[in-house]
């Protein structure tokens, strides 16, 4: 049964990431131009150099033709050529990769590691001043766009003198896009826990409340906890694009920007197609760990 599980997991994330790729060719087909468009305003390029150019990259051709001749070039492992940095893309991706997984691992380690701090000390506080100051924060934090966080983050780190080409800076505004949620999430399920018949007669039966609270109700919010994995991840990986195009991170972020604005098509499914990739490895993970949490949970 797992087994068949997984690959029906497996076609379905195949049969997604190709309808992706058909619609992003589709979508980009709508837009009038194209990348050779603007060559041809320099004189040195002559139209029937446009012409084979348009020719040797299928560029003249319907959305579903150049997915047809991306998919089987993508099934032999090229990508295609970047016509903006004259390069095979799955070389210019590979150099870029890394920056972006670094960037979004430890975004999400911070996010984490601070948001469950937080969820436990306002579980521990509940209904105080500390469990207030909490909740105001990440309120504020949740209704503020990663945008301005990333901007806010730049002007302070001007003001202070932090090197503004360091991992710190773009970590800190995608970390604050999920640590609130992860805060919340894990307070109500403490206190849920907390609240239960069993914990309230463990508590009349003498166990202290703090053990109560950092072993059996942590144990029990694990659960609910673990299942928001997948979805930091991909929360991570959207707020990383528009970051590392203000704070000039080299990763894939900067490179999307580039490629959409220079209408470079095989890069862009490319890129979209590695973003959807991610996307559903940190579900997948999610899902795994989850299981691992709860061994009932079968995946079925």
């Amino acid at each position: 049964m797992k087994a068949a599980f997984l690959a029906t997991r497996l076609f379905s994330s195949l049969g997604m990431m190709a309808a992706i790729a058909l619609l992003t060719f589709a979508l980009i087909d709508l837009v009038p131009g194209s990348y050779l468009d603007e060559l041809s305003a320099n004189p040195q390029i002559s139209p029937a150099m446009l012409a084979r150019a348009r020719e040797q990259y299928g560029l003249d051709r319907p959305f579903y033709q150049k997915f047809a001749q991306w998919a089987r070039g993508a099934a032999r492992g090229d990508f295609g050529y970047s016509f903006v940095y004259q390069r095979p893309i799955r070389e210019l991706v590979a150099e870029r990769l890394w920056n972006t997984a670094r960037l979004n691992l430890t975004a999400l380690a911070v996010a984490w590691t601070l948001g469950l701090t937080l969820g436990l000390a306002a579980a521990a506080a509940r209904e105080s001043p500390v469990d207030w100051a909490i909740t105001g924060i990440t309120a504020v934090m949740l209704s503020t766009p990663v945008v301005v966080l990333a901007i806010v983050l730049l002007a302070g780190a001007a003001r202070v003198g932090v090197s503004l080409g360091s991992l710190l800076l773009p970590a800190a505004a995608i970390a604050a896009v999920w640590l609130p949620a992860i805060a919340r999430h894990a307070r109500r399920a403490i206190v849920s826990a907390l609240d239960a018949p069993h914990m309230l007669a463990a508590r009349a039966r003498g166990v202290s409340r703090t053990r109560l609270l950092l072993v059996h109700a942590v144990r029990e919010a694990l659960n609910p906890l673990t299942s928001l994995v997948g979805l930091s991840a991909a929360a991570a990986l959207s707020a990383s694009l528009p970051v590392e195009v203000i704070m000039s991170w080299p990763g894939i972020g900067q490179l999307t920007f580039d490629a959409v604005l220079k209408r470079d098509i095989f890069l862009v499914v490319d890129l979209v197609q590695l973003s959807a990739l991610m996307l559903l490895v940190g579900n997948a993970v999610g899902d795994v760990m989850l299981h691992i949490v709860d061994p009932r949970i079968s995946g079925t």
